[in-house]
């Protein structure tokens, strides 16, 4: 017992030195790290920390608040999107299909909300000094196109949807990052006169058109006018973009959606022909 009790002491202070020393070790290693860290550290000199005067503090403003305002205007056609991202084009899934709407279903909607039918354009220039049609040109919203069987009124209803269609076009193309663009309005209301002289050259033109109660108008989708910050009476230049016209499909299958009108993809002459409902 004796024996082993003396080995037992002879590992326990074997032990206790070797901890010893490694504390002692570690102890001087990290006190000579402490040293050479608090050395280069007050080997910094105060000079060479950058301290800008207060002309210089005035210029970077004034460049940081440059930066700001172009970011700005790099993204003045951007969305709300707190990235700043524009929004996604989506159109429609079919243009036939979603906007299927034919004459004997807005014929009804025209009846209700529109004039009876003026025989020629001196009717038509009587009901708009009683207040019953309005003039249309000169909208900021949209431009007329030459028309040639058809003049520019419609009753206040068609006209305040024809509005919201083309103000509804041109916030849309801001929130999706495009250049604005205004549609293009090419056919309006037409007297008796003009759906028999249509008829004369455009076998497929109805006489019982919704044209004639001043609730209709064409839209085209493949005719749109840049925004060039200049304005003229005269058309100007005009041109197709896919985009535009999958926009224009969106506000149009909206606002269908909300039963505010009836909308007709016509192939043959090129545009949205729709209804005020």
């Amino acid at each position: 017992m004796s024996e082993i009790q003396k080995k037992s002491k002879h590992s326990k202070k074997k032990f206790i030195i070797v901890f010893l020393a490694v504390t002692i070790m570690f102890s001087a290693i990290r006190h000579l790290f402490s040293i050479e860290v608090s050395n280069n550290l007050s080997s910094i000199n105060d000079e060479e920390i950058y301290d800008p005067s207060e002309e210089e503090y005035a210029e970077i403003e004034d460049s940081v608040s440059i930066s700001k305002t172009a970011n700005a205007d790099l993204l003045s056609f951007a969305s709300d999107d707190p990235y700043g991202r524009p929004h996604a084009i989506y159109g429609v899934w079919s243009y036939d299909k979603c906007f299927p709407d034919i004459n004997s279903v807005q014929i009804v909607a025209a009846k209700q909300n529109g004039i009876q039918p003026p025989a020629n354009r001196e009717a038509v220039l009587k009901l708009v000094k009683e207040h019953k049609l309005v003039d249309i040109n000169n909208s900021p919203f949209y431009i007329v196109d030459n028309l040639s069987h058809s003049m520019p009124y419609l009753v206040p209803k068609a006209q305040h949807l024809l509005n919201t269609i083309c103000l509804n076009f041109i916030d849309s193309l801001q929130m999706k990052g495009i250049e604005p663009h205004l549609p293009m309005v090419t056919s309006v209301l037409r007297t008796v006169d003009d759906v028999k002289k249509l008829q004369k050259g455009n076998g497929n033109a109805t006489t019982n058109s919704c044209h004639c109660y001043g609730t209709t108008v064409d839209i085209s989708y493949n005719r749109f006018v840049p925004i060039k910050g200049t304005y003229s009476l005269s058309i100007p230049h005009t041109k197709w973009d896919e985009r535009l016209k999958q926009v224009l499909s969106e506000v149009l299958n909206d606002l269908r959606k909300q039963d505010k009108c009836y909308v007709k993809y016509e192939v043959k002459q090129g545009c949205y022909h729709l209804t005020v409902r």
